[in-house]
């Protein structure tokens, strides 16, 4: 006999994992009892099968759970008589929080079953699956600390969620159609319409109407996907010009008959999160084009939740499924916020009274050579969880930067990275910042006392922080996003970082972007960047290309040469408009200098006919991706002297190419890799680490990973590879240099 105390950290609740080790423990004839606890879960066990209890433990998990750490200690033995599931524990927390699930299949064919008490029913879920994150209050997950503590459950559920042989187990969101929540249909203007709900959201979807329907972290804006009239209309409304809009498909089977998906791409689509996910289009379908102009790409799912599902049942074409928000704001998540600031976008609500507590938008990922590249951390996926091997006695929270902002704290064993918040700078994104900020805190019941930002001295979270009144502290951006990858590795020796982004406030008071470091966890010395080009009329420069290029061209012309050349760059102005900027150029009247990558593609987009002026950001790079032939591997001319990147010579040769997109889209490619390896070949026997928006480019990250694949190589895959792991890469940084960033021997750490 023996009787062990065993503490599991990791994401161990509202994953059915209690009732997963008492299935274990009456299966070995263990005695004893699971608790959730602020630190994890914990087991005490008493029996002759211990040790093949705690194998099961580690190999019998449940799909959505992950142990980060298990400590087995013996302790006293106990008289117990069986193995029980005991109330949790309150404290403080550092528990990893459960995150939401899709639909599982076991309950898709409950709702299925006409004979199922919870046929049809559009809130159905298990242990295996449904809400977590987005309807918790404050850990432990229980459900009293849950928005579906306003639900009592019916004596039907109640016997379910007490059953140890139930799938509903201690099934926090557990209810059904007698006990649980209601779904309501409302005109734009709030007032309910009286039927089916979802029968009068499917007769607006089929006369070509918009409606919005609130989801799990927050409501979708759907829209008849083949129907040009619909989209146009939904543009118009929500001034969305040509930016791509997610579809979500009733099934994989349709869904295969309008996208070109390999194994990789299928096992996320049609995994426990269903993400959007980011695939080859197929040409000479019925799909409306205005779905995702000019780009051979787009992003698909599946219905995640019951009542998409439910919606589906009677429609029999792909929804527009994009988020319901003001451009780069947060998702909203009330029926009010739609009445009060979308009602003029969309014609109806499909309501319910499930309060979500957390918004949470989607997650976005794309598939680059087996690998996964994350574009957006939402549903499934954040809050993200990182164990330490170590553990702080200092709550920090690190603020990030201003667009695709996310923040992360670190608390006792773990970093803990939010999910995407928004574009900063509206007072809607700014509030869901800081309500994020208070979310933080009273999850982990943490007031933090080192607050980490960006250095630029004009961003939001660099202006919050300042009026906190308490330590805090500039990390650079692009050092930032190294040390992100470097903290989903677990990385802290030197390596060879590339950060290749749009902008980034450099330490010498220049915008960067075009970054080549050897960075270790301690600092970061910069040996490479990009030669800086003039942003003619500052930030007017990253909405129109045409500027950028036309700086280039600046460099490496005459204003004489520049007017008589035959370029689509050069034929976007009029001739005085160029001869203006030229003045502006040559005086550096309103021209700040950046050595931006971001920039480099956005004037690249320009000089080969792709693009002149961008709707959305990184639209330049879509395009071109679009035109990217891999058998073209010819890079442009460039130079290197001291570490500046030239591309002068590589911009005469764009010209001679006149406007052949996929000669200039797959050589600009090349040339990227090669000026990467001409580094690389400096420092060979250091690590490469990358990171940036640049890097969202999946033709771009395809080859990168074929050319440096016998090479140690480090993408991000787990954290997004923009901006929404700055915080991320902040955090990083401090956990190793309490308590004060110039004493880098004061704390070691991981």
């Amino acid at each position: 006999m023996n009787t062990l105390f065993i503490t599991i950290k990791g994401i161990v609740q509202g994953v059915g994992f209690r009732p997963f080790v008492y299935r274990e423990a009456t299966r070995y004839g263990i005695r004893g009892f699971v608790c959730n606890t602020p630190e994890g879960v914990v087991i005490e066990a008493h029996g002759t099968q211990c040790e093949s209890f705690i194998k099961a433990l580690r190999e019998n998990l449940p799909g959505s759970a992950r142990i980060d750490l298990m400590s087995v200690e013996e302790c006293e033995a106990t008289d117990y008589s069986d193995f029980e599931i005991r109330e949790s524990a309150l404290g403080k927390s550092s528990v990893a929080i459960p995150l939401d699930t899709a639909l599982c299949p076991a309950c898709q064919a409950e709702m299925d079953d006409p004979l199922n008490r919870r046929y049809r029913y559009p809130f159905i879920n298990c242990t295996d699956c449904g809400p977590r994150y987005t309807i918790i209050q404050t850990p432990p997950y229980d459900r009293v600390r849950t928005s579906m503590k306003h639900f009592t459950m019916c004596p039907k559920c109640a016997a379910e969620y007490t059953d140890p042989a139930s799938r509903r187990y201690h099934a926090e969101p557990i209810s059904c159609s007698e006990c649980g929540p209601k779904l309501t249909f409302l005109d734009n203007r709030g007032d309910e319409i009286v039927g089916d709900p979802i029968a009068l959201a499917v007769d607006m979807l089929k006369s070509g109407k918009i409606i919005a329907l609130k989801g799990l972290g927050g409501f979708h804006l759907m829209c008849d996907a083949t129907s040009d009239s619909a989209i146009g209309e939904l543009r118009r409304r929500k001034h969305r010009k040509s930016k791509p809009l997610a579809v979500m498909f009733g099934s994989i089977k349709q869904l295969e008959t309008y996208v070109s998906i390999n194994q990789v791409e299928k096992s996320h689509i049609t995994g426990s999160h269903k993400p959007i996910v980011i695939v080859d289009a197929k040409k000479e379908t019925n799909l409306s084009s205005l779905v995702a102009p000019y780009i051979d790409r787009l992003g698909v799912f599946l219905p995640y939740t019951p009542l998409h599902r439910l919606l589906f049942e009677r429609i029999e074409f792909p929804l527009v499924a994009t988020s319901a928000n003001i451009s780069d704001e947060p998702i909203m998540i009330r029926s009010s916020e739609i009445v009060n600031r979308l009602g003029h976008v969309v014609d109806g609500i499909l309501d319910h009274d499930r309060t979500i507590i957390n918004a949470l938008d989607d997650a976005v990922i794309q598939i680059a050579e087996g690998r996964v590249v994350m574009l957006r951390m939402g549903r499934g996926f954040a809050p993200h969880t990182i164990a330490l091997q170590c553990s702080s006695d200092k709550a920090i929270l690190a603020l990030g930067a201003h667009q695709k902002s996310a923040i992360a704290l670190g608390v006792k064993e773990n970093m803990i990275l939010s999910g995407h918040i928004g574009d900063l700078g509206s007072v809607e994104a700014d509030s869901y910042f800081e309500r994020t900020v208070q979310t933080f805190k009273r999850f982990y019941e943490a007031e933090p006392n080192l607050l980490v930002h960006d250095l630029h001295p004009h961003y939001s979270t660099s202006v919050y922080a300042q009026e906190q009144k308490k330590e805090h502290y500039g990390i650079q951006h692009h050092y930032a996003h190294i040390l992100a990858c470097m903290a989903e590795y677990g990385l802290s020796e030197k390596v060879l970082g590339f950060a290749y982004d749009g902008t980034g406030y450099g330490e010498d008071g220049s915008l960067w972007g075009g970054e080549v470091v050897i960075a270790d966890a301690h600092g970061y010395e910069r040996v490479g960047h990009l030669k800086p080009v003039a942003l003619l009329g500052g930030d007017k420069a990253i909405k129109e290309p045409r500027r950028i290029a036309l700086s280039l061209l600046f460099e490496c012309f005459s204003l004489g040469e520049v007017m008589n050349l035959k370029s689509p760059t050069v034929e976007a102005f009029l001739p005085h408009e160029i001869r203006t900027l030229h003045h502006m150029w040559s005086k550096n009247i309103n021209a700040p200098r950046s050595s931006s990558m971001g920039r480099l593609f956005d004037a690249v987009a320009s000089l080969g006919g792709f693009v002149q002026s961008l709707d959305y950001e990184g639209q330049g790079g879509m395009m071109m991706e679009s035109f990217v032939d891999d058998s073209i591997i010819e890079p442009f001319a460039f130079e290197i002297q001291n570490g500046v990147i030239d591309v002068s010579k590589m911009v005469k040769e764009i010209i001679s190419l006149k406007g052949d997109k996929t000669q200039i889209a797959s050589r600009f490619l090349s040339t990227l890799e090669v000026i990467m390896e001409h580094f690389a070949h400096m420092h060979p026997e250091l690590p490469i680490v990358i990171g940036g928006g640049v890097f969202q480019n999946r033709a771009l990250m395809s080859r990168l990973y074929r050319r440096f694949e016998a090479r140690a190589f480090y993408a991000q895959q787990q954290t997004p590879i923009n901006d929404g792991s700055i915080a991320l890469g902040q955090l990083y940084y401090t956990l190793h240099n309490l308590p004060h960033p110039e004493d880098a021997d004061s704390f070691r750490g991981l």
